[in-house]
């Protein structure tokens, strides 16, 4: 059964499936809905969907000039919004559906995806790892990412990356497919267990059919 918990200018669509394991996901549009039921129930695993959080200064992990040209520029306030995760999300949402986790996973998607693995090199909070078509652009990120991972990182992380996503009509978007091959590769050279899908479509097309390609694999195939 679903419910919303309010936490400031955060909203946690929830539903409580699973005693063992939750997935957290950062979305963000309001449109999982319909679909977070059927999926707790498929994929058996708690899920709570958060939205609410500011797309380009809470998921950035560093300073950045806005991208296209003209945007406003990105303030990287990535470890304040981590805190909040950490200390207040989720120690909330798991006191009211009254669980108590042994696996946490998180997925994120465009700039949520870029935090998600940006939050697994920082620290230990979620196991597993999904990130659809990841903001793998973003200036700096990929050198930093080869330099900061720590070794022997256990749990699994996927991602996922459109065909099409490389020719993009902002020229800075264009090197995600070789940024996003680069961190695989260096994830796999590290021992990690992980796995890259290219699947058709630009960046946001086919959003619940690839999320559903991201739990298949972490939560019902042994694919990694």
């Amino acid at each position: 059964m679903k419910r919303r918990i309010k936490i400031g200018k955060l909203d946690c669509l929830c539903c409580k499936q699973s005693e063992k394991r939750i997935a957290y996901i950062l979305y963000p549009m309001d449109m999982l809905s319909d679909w977070i039921e059927t999926a707790a129930k498929k994929y058996d695993v708690s899920i709570v969907v958060i939205t609410g959080m500011d797309w380009d200064d809470d998921l950035t992990p560093w300073r950045l000039p806005g991208v296209p040209k003209g945007s406003p520029a990105f303030k990287g306030l990535a470890s304040q919004f981590l805190y909040t995760l950490q200390h207040t999300v989720i120690p909330k949402v798991e006191k009211q559906l009254q669980i108590h986790p042994a696996e946490r996973d998180l997925t994120g998607v465009s700039l949520s995806g870029l935090f998600t693995l940006w939050q697994w090199v920082e620290c230990d909070t979620f196991l597993n790892i999904a990130s659809l078509s990841g903001s793998f652009w973003f200036g700096g990120f990929t050198e930093w990412f080869c330099k900061n991972m720590p070794a022997g990182k256990r749990g699994k992380a996927y991602f996922l990356l459109g065909e099409l996503e490389n020719k993009s009509n902002v020229p800075q978007f264009r090197c995600v497919k070789d940024a996003t091959v680069k961190i695989v590769d260096y994830l796999e050279a590290q021992g990690v267990k992980v796995k890259l899908d290219m699947v058709p479509g630009n960046h946001y097309q086919f959003g619940i059919q690839r999320l559903d390609k991201a739990f298949s694999n972490l939560y019902l195939t042994d694919s990694f």
